[in-house]
């Protein structure tokens, strides 16, 4: 018998998806990665790429590292031949090209490129590592705030880019949901910020620990191993443990509702809003919190905290999640919201997912940010009630004439000293006669500092607020002090108060850890 070779095969091939003969596109695509692509792997992609993608790119021959790492330790050693190439799928919303044009040509196409997802020679849970661009699936920038990282792409010598937030499913034999979860969020972070090596499938195997039994297959894990893990990984994570109200749901049935517990909700919302990728647990699953959806209006039965201040947190309407069943960028909402996971989902399960179903929270935290959110939340809040503020805080609000003035909102929100003096700096070259937009740049700043943006609701719904107080980070609760507070033109910094007369009321809000709009 000749030596196979090597080096030649199938050539990649742009096959178009028209309207009204999806299934058969989509039979084509399957049978050009050589049936890797599953009927549950293409109606999963199906789910969230139906309407919005026009073409698709098929490399019927792709080493993925990741795959490569899951066949070296687990699928080689398994009695039945698997191969070790997968297949890609390059995704564009245009039908206007040809294979030779996407690779020739990639300037011409770049706008037109959603992303791609990896397909595994595995059994039905087919589809590998993934990137698409959740603002060219329909998703909108300006209610829809969540993380994307840009990922380069490489198609036969083809530069491409996408913004996006990783994904892979699990395959039920070597990986679970948590590891999926972890992945995603580890490969997020390694992708985003240098400082975190890139991790694959059964490296995370490995890291789970065989105490409570083998580790492949089928070996189930907890939060606390999540939190091991990511200390391992380089971060320094922070366990939210809600607790639980019993509550009497549908048929009778006793549960138990986590979103009760204001403040752990508030951290958890703070997390998100700060930009950091929350794995999230549900008492037999778990999912990765990256962003969420808002509402323009305060839901009823909410309550202000002691000194009248409202969360922001309670104009999520859904938290945007990666869950490794499901496309990519699924709305989680409240236990019976329209947003909610389809009929049937997860209906096996004690606590379905839902906001208020939360048993756990792990969060990847950098290092050095020591101080909870909960009181830099407390003593901020406590800051903006004192009587002299309260008297600064009406003046900003009669002279704005806003009509909601006895709302007030509070968000609170962790970033890095050097990711507020640029985000500063932006808004100050787009407004220079706000000077004191120009103060924080002034400052030597600590690593991390929490921010707290006072608004009501008019002023929230417009991205702006009139009230800010920066706090150290790195601080622990015995040794709080604001660094500044800014309420309308009124400058606080330690004993000094300085009014800025030639300055404006508002100003916009922090929004660079969930996107600039």
């Amino acid at each position: 018998m000749p030596p196979l070779n090597p080096y030649t095969g199938p050539t990649p091939s742009l096959l178009p998806i028209t309207a009204g003969s999806e299934k058969a596109a989509w039979d084509a695509i399957s049978k050009a990665t050589e049936g890797r692509l599953t009927l549950w792997g293409t109606d999963l992609l199906r789910s969230g790429l139906d309407k919005h993608v026009k073409s698709v790119l098929v490399e019927p021959l792709y080493i993925c590292k990741d795959y490569r790492n899951l066949y070296a330790n687990f699928y080689s050693k398994k009695f039945s031949e698997r191969s070790s190439y997968c297949s890609r799928l390059h995704f564009f919303n245009t039908d206007a090209l040809s294979a030779e044009e996407a690779i020739f040509h990639p300037e011409t196409y770049k706008d037109n490129y959603m992303g791609y997802s990896v397909i595994e020679p595995v059994a039905r849970r087919c589809v590998g590592r993934t990137v698409v661009d959740p603002y060219m699936i329909g998703q909108q920038q300006k209610t829809h705030f969540c993380l994307r990282t840009p990922t380069k792409v490489r198609i036969h010598g083809a530069d491409y880019e996408t913004h996006g937030f990783p994904y892979r499913s699990q395959s039920g034999e070597a990986t679970v949901c948590a590891h999926t979860a972890l992945w995603a969020a580890c490969r997020y972070l390694s992708e985003r910020y240098r400082e975190y090596r890139e991790l694959h499938p059964y490296d995370l195997i490995e890291m789970t620990g065989d105490t409570n039994g083998r580790r492949v297959p089928y070996r189930g894990m907890s939060y606390t191993d999540y939190s091991t893990i990511l200390s391992e990984f380089g971060c320094h994570p922070a366990i939210l443990r809600p607790k639980g109200t019993e509550i009497t749901g549908g048929g009778g049935k006793k549960t138990r509702d986590w979103s009760m517990d204001r403040e752990s909700f508030f951290d958890l919302y703070s997390y998100v809003e700060s930009g950091f990728p929350v794995l999230t647990s549900f008492g037999g699953h778990v999912v990765t919190l990256i962003g969420h959806t808002i509402l323009d209006a305060l839901p009823g039965g909410k309550v202000a905290d002691k000194h009248g201040f409202y969360d922001s947190a309670y104009l999520v309407k859904e938290y945007i999640v990666v869950d490794d069943n499901f496309f990519p960028y699924q709305l989680l909402g409240y236990r019976g919201s329209a947003q909610y996971y389809p009929a049937g989902a997860y209906g096996t399960m004690e606590h379905p997912p839902s906001i208020d179903a939360v048993v756990a929270a792990v969060v990847p935290l950098p290092e050095k940010a020591f101080l909870p959110p909960r009181f830099a939340r407390e003593s901020g809040s406590s800051v903006f009630a004192t009587a002299s503020a309260q008297a600064k805080i009406a003046d900003v609000v009669k002279k704005l004439a806003l009509k909601d003035e006895t709302l007030k909102l509070i968000r609170l929100l962790l970033t890095s000293g050097s990711a507020f003096h640029r985000r500063k700096r932006e808004f100050y070259n787009q407004n220079t006669k706000d000077d004191l937009l120009k103060y924080p740049v002034s400052l030597n700043l600590p690593h991390f500092v929490w921010v707290l943006e006072l608004s009501t609701l008019s002023t929230h719904n417009a991205r702006r607020c009139f009230g800010e107080i920066v706090v150290d980070a790195t601080s622990s609760r015995h040794e709080y002090e604001p660094i500044y507070v800014r309420i309308g033109n009124h400058l606080i910094s330690g004993n000094k108060e300085q009014e800025f007369a030639s300055c404006p009321l508002d100003f916009p809000q922090y929004t660079h850890n969930l996107g600039r709009l």
